[in-house]
């Protein structure tokens, strides 16, 4: 026995408190095997070999249900397959202290580098001021959090060192759309993206199909917005259509007026952009006091991913950096003079013209723009020079409509950015400002090319590079680190599709497999499989595509008649393509023959025999079922053959049986032995009344909420089992004559806060919910039926 005790498992505990953190330092590289499998270090080398194998295998089995998890199913995968490498070193007493004294080492080291940023800025302030200012305290809160540290952490670190006050900068004014309006739109854009996985949808625009610089398009706005009206009336009710009304109110009072309407949604993006990159900027000015190209250049790409286009990211940039008294490397800024618009700050800088190498001044008096109806700061409109001292820019040529390139939005104009003609595109002349460009900033441009590419494992490479030449320059770590972040998980992304490609293709699930493959193809065509000697994701593409086009060339060519003959070689198409969408769906709609005459005789030993004619439709498999004296049926067992014995039959009479044929999960109609072609036409008889089938406990409580089964989840299940009967309520879980079953995990009910009915389940109907339990050697077991409060009936 061992001298101590490890605390209890808790799986949602875990999830918070160990899931979460490895997820934030960037996956599993980042940690150790006894923070993985929860075994507290100090405990380790007084802990038993029997009490860490058991723990080892809990940790195991909770990693296994995680890997549908929305969030961590990418790590969950992960760590099930290095499970054997993790745990070697701890299943062994003397291994395990040897590892405890290494992991030891590697996390005191690990913290001395989260705190490693932190430290080289809060030495280059007290080298610049001899103190920290109160005003880099905020920025210095931002580099932290890019560690992993909190606020109290920071503060802890600023303790040792003496505070400069400063007066704190007055909050900007709003404007444009209400702030409440604002935080709305954001959450319904956000929850349909959750809803609908695709493209990102940052902005009402958008939604519609449209970039920032089609806002002024009022009329092809309206013809999309009713476009998407109608198709929303064709949605069944559910979230996505309330959702989607909701969106297209928003989108009838600020886009289709146009005008002054749309000049305030397009100005509320932009203050949504500036408040999303003031933080980003905020870090990244902090210790060098101007933003560097390559932050430039990467935060230029945040601002067209939240919606904006590459002049209005460029002027958002800058007004940040004019904000926080600041410049931006390579931006010659020119002699302004007079009060400057508190609305809309104007900056001035020497601007390009795009026909000619001659460039005019702009003065930066009074900042007032003239735009053919459009708003301060928003693309796609005329920029008129102004006379005098008021002029705030000078255009490409007086009253002329200042076209913006297409490089400049989401989609291509992250690559405009690194382009030769990047200065001229964006309207601004970048000099180089006598500053030499540092070895990290090229290698980090081109991981960000590679990254467009969709090729991570050259960007990966590139970051290595840029991670070798940063040496102590704590802006060059700030740059870098996002981009090897989002390198490692676009691997971490690859390497899920190469197993779904190759299990799909195992399979012969070319549909799902070709998910998977034109996913690689798209983000990650340079990540090789990772199964050596297996086949190239070119090879894979070919071999699934190839049996794609035979499945549907088989298609064409089924037989519409007779009905046996188009079975057969619908079924037959399964052998080349086994998830083939179409075949599937012309199989949905054959009627599956009923089996022949049932008989059911007693054998001297009391066990039954149940023999039947076989069904005319090929390829089936039968259910025989036994009626009880309750009025319910009893499952006695499945079988591709003609007869079936059942040995639990109570003594007396011979019982009634009952037999289904079905074939894909179709079933027939049901043939009795008592002679009867169907059942009868009465609803089924009510189960006896278990308070808890099966010996587990049952849900209670349910209610129907905005498409949400609700419930209260029983202690001790993982999972349920929901079906549906429009008829009459369902006899017991594996019920033949249900419309529909599907699971549900308690993981998945805690994250949509109640069970999602499908959007296009058939009402009114019966529902009766099954408690589940999963064993330890990894079964599912269902309840033999339902307790009398765990159905529901539904109406229209």
């Amino acid at each position: 026995m061992s001298a101590v005790s490890m605390h209890a498992f808790d799986p949602n505990d875990y999830r918070k408190r160990v899931l979460a953190a490895v997820e934030r330092r960037g996956g599993i590289d980042h940690s150790d095997a006894f923070e993985l499998y929860d075994i507290p270090l100090e405990e380790a080398p007084r802990l038993g070999d029997a009490e860490v194998r058991a723990r080892i295998e809990e940790v195991w089995g909770f990693w296994q249900k995680q890997r549908d998890h929305p969030k961590y199913r990418v790590l969950a995968g992960l760590l099930v397959d290095e499970h054997a490498q993790l745990s070697a070193p701890l299943l062994d007493a003397g291994m395990r202290r040897i590892e405890a004294e290494r992991v030891k080492h590697l996390r005191a080291r690990r913290d001395a580098e989260r705190y490693e940023m932190l430290d080289s800025a809060i030495e280059r302030l007290v080298q610049r001021h001899g103190a920290i200012p109160a005003g880099k305290i905020a920025g210095l809160e931002d580099i932290g959090k890019l560690s992993g540290l909190d606020p109290a952490e920071v503060q802890a670190r600023l303790r040792r060192h003496r505070l400069l006050d400063e007066d704190a900068a007055p909050a900007p004014a709003p404007a444009g759309v209400s702030v409440q309006r604002r935080q709305q739109i954001r959450k319904l854009l956000a929850e349909y993206d959750r809803l609908l996985p695709g493209d990102p949808v940052p902005t009402l625009l958008a939604l519609l199909g449209l970039d920032f610089t089609k806002a002024r398009q009022t009329s092809e706005i309206r013809l999309r917005a009713e476009a998407l009206r109608a198709r929303t009336r064709e949605l069944p009710p559910g979230r996505v259509r309330v959702v989607l009304d909701e969106l297209l109110v928003h989108v009838s009072d600020l886009l289709e007026p146009g005008g002054s309407a749309m000049d305030g949604y397009l100005q509320a993006i932009i203050d949504d952009v500036t408040d999303l990159l003031r933080p980003k900027v905020r870090a990244a000015v902090l210790v060098e006091d101007r933003l560097v190209e390559g932050d430039h250049d990467y935060l230029i790409g945040e601002a067209i991913a939240a919606g904006l286009d590459h002049p209005a990211a460029e002027r958002v940039i800058l007004a940040l950096a004019d904000e926080l008294g600041t410049t931006v490397e390579g931006a010659e800024p020119s002699p302004s003079s007079g009060p400057q618009n508190s609305a809309a700050p104007p900056i001035s800088y020497t601007r390009t013209r795009p026909s000619s190498g001659t460039t005019s001044q702009a003065t930066g008096g009074g900042g007032n723009r003239a735009e053919a109806g459009a708003g301060t700061g928003h693309a796609g409109s005329a920029d008129t020079a102004q006379s005098g001292a008021g002029a705030g820019y000078s255009g490409a040529s007086a009253g002329s409509s200042r076209t913006t390139s297409g490089a400049g939005y989401a989609g291509s104009g992250r690559g405009g950015t690194d382009s030769p003609d990047h200065g001229a595109a964006s309207g601004y002349h970048r000099t180089s400002g006598g500053s030499q460009p540092r070895q990290w900033e090229e290698p980090l441009k081109a991981a960000r090319a590679a990254l467009r590419a969709g090729h991570p494992g050259a960007a990966a490479s590139h970051v290595a590079q840029a991670q070798r030449s940063v040496g102590d320059d704590s802006l060059g770590a700030t740059s870098v680190r996002p981009i090897a972040e989002l390198v490692e998980r676009v691997l971490a992304e690859a390497a899920v599709r190469w197993r779904g490609a190759r299990v799909g293709c195992a399979g012969k699930r070319y549909v799902e497999a070709l998910d998977h493959l034109e996913y690689l193809q798209r983000a990650a065509s340079d990540v090789p499989n990772p199964e050596s000697g297996g086949p190239s994701l070119a090879e894979l593409t070919a071999q699934a595509r190839a049996a794609l086009a035979e499945a549907d060339r088989l298609f064409a060519a089924a037989p519409a008649a007779p009905v046996v003959a188009r079975m057969r070689a619908l079924r037959a198409i399964f052998d080349i393509c086994a998830d083939h969408a179409d075949t599937t769906a012309a199989l949905s709609v054959l009627p599956v023959d009923a089996p022949g005459q049932v008989t059911a005789n007693r054998k001297p030993d009391g066990t039954v025999v149940i023999a039947w004619s076989p069904s005319t439709t090929e390829q089936t498999e039968y259910r025989v079922t036994r009626l009880q004296p309750d009025g319910s049926w009893r499952v006695v067992g499945r079988t591709r053959g003609t007869a079936l014995e059942d040995g639990a039959a109570m003594a007396g009479p011979v019982p009634v049986y009952g037999v289904v044929a079905s074939v894909s999960g179709r079933a027939s109609e049901v043939t009795r032995s008592d002679g009867q072609a169907r059942p009868q036409e009465t609803a089924p008889a009510a189960p006896a009344e278990d308070p808890t089938p099966s010996g587990m406990p049952a849900v209670r409580d349910l209610a129907e909420r905005a498409g949400l089964l609700l419930f209260e989840w029983p202690t001790g299940i993982t999972e349920v089992m929901v079906v549906a009967r429009t008829d009459a309520p369902p006899v017991d879980p594996d019920d033949a004559r249900a419309d529909r079953k599907w699971k549900v995990t308690n993981t998945r009910y805690q994250i949509d806060g109640g069970a999602k009915l499908p959007t296009d389940l058939l009402r009114p109907c019966h529902l009766g919910v099954a408690s589940c339990r999963r064993e330890a050697s990894g079964v599912l077991t269902v309840a033999a039926g339902f307790a009398p409060a765990a159905r529901i009936r539904l109406d229209s």
